[in-house]
């Protein structure tokens, strides 16, 4: 009986011994002990809820879709708010003068063609022509009376594009202008002077209006902008062709041109772009 225990446990070392280059069967026989299966589970329910507090808290930095798309306005301090509007307001005024300068341009080219047609002289009607678009076109010559604006960008919202045309002009306001001469300098010194109170008085203005009434005050520049942006954009585009077919045509003999000068004049009176301010009044 005891011989045969001996050599059951011969065996038993023998087949030890035999697979012993199995790693399982080697963690085994080195005494370190299995991880149970209850460790597991409490490990990997740890590593669960210790993801789904991280991803807990990435979603709370997710913006969400109700989120206001008008910078500043409902969530801001009373103070971005002025700020915001102060400077759509200047943005506006920067605005406004090169608009009306196109504008009156455009419909003064209108008026002055409807009074050529009543002269019946081709070439007193001619120079007439050839004088009214010249003056449209001197505009784009004098650049320093325009503004080149950005283009919208193709993924760009409104309000974002709008944002960064109210920052552009604001930047461009904040540049040094060019050294002028003694009577230049002290009449820029003047108007420099007559500005800033202007703008002073335009601040104090905003801020005694409520939280409330500037909310909508931005809301409504921010339309109001786009639609001027928008409009000067078009009217420059009108000009700029005119400038073009007007140049390339500045060395043709009299009557070829005399009927691509009454061609150049109709198509800027019955593009959509002057169609839409033609009814606006000049300032």
């Amino acid at each position: 009986m005891m011989f045969m225990i001996k050599d059951a446990g011969a065996g038993s070392r023998q087949r030890l011994s035999s697979t012993s280059h199995s790693p399982r069967r080697a963690v085994a026989v080195s005494g370190i002990p299995r991880p149970r299966a209850s460790s597991v589970v409490s490990l990997c329910s740890a590593l669960e809820d210790m993801f789904n507090v991280f991803f807990s808290l990435a979603k709370d930095n997710i913006p969400t879709a109700s989120t206001s798309t008008i910078p500043f306005s409902g969530n801001s301090s009373r103070d971005q708010l002025i700020s915001t509007v102060y400077k759509q307001h200047r943005a506006r005024h920067r605005m406004l003068e090169p608009y009306r300068r196109l504008k009156n341009a455009l419909k003064k080219l209108q008026d002055e063609y409807l009074e050529s047609k009543e002269h019946k002289n081709l070439l007193t009607r001619y120079t007439q022509m050839q004088h009214m678009i010249h003056e449209v076109v001197l505009l784009e010559k004098q650049y320093w009376q325009l503004i080149d604006i950005p283009q919208q960008e193709i993924s760009e919202t409104p309000n974002a594009y709008v944002l960064r045309i109210v920052s552009f002009l604001d930047e461009k306001s904040h540049q040094p202008p060019p050294k002028p001469g003694a009577i230049a300098s002290l009449l820029g010194t003047t108007v420099a002077a007559a500005e800033r109170t202007k703008d002073q008085s335009l601040y104090d203005a905003i801020r005694s209006k409520t939280s409330d009434e500037l909310r909508n005050e931005c809301e409504r520049l921010y339309t109001e902008l786009y639609k001027l942006i928008h409009k000067y954009h078009a009217l420059r585009c009108v000009v700029q062709q005119l400038s073009e077919s007007f140049q390339d045509t500045k060395y043709y003999p009299i009557m070829p041109r005399y009927p691509l000068l009454k061609t150049m004049i109709k198509r800027v009176l019955r593009n959509p772009a002057f169609a839409e301010i033609a009814h606006e009044i000049n300032e």
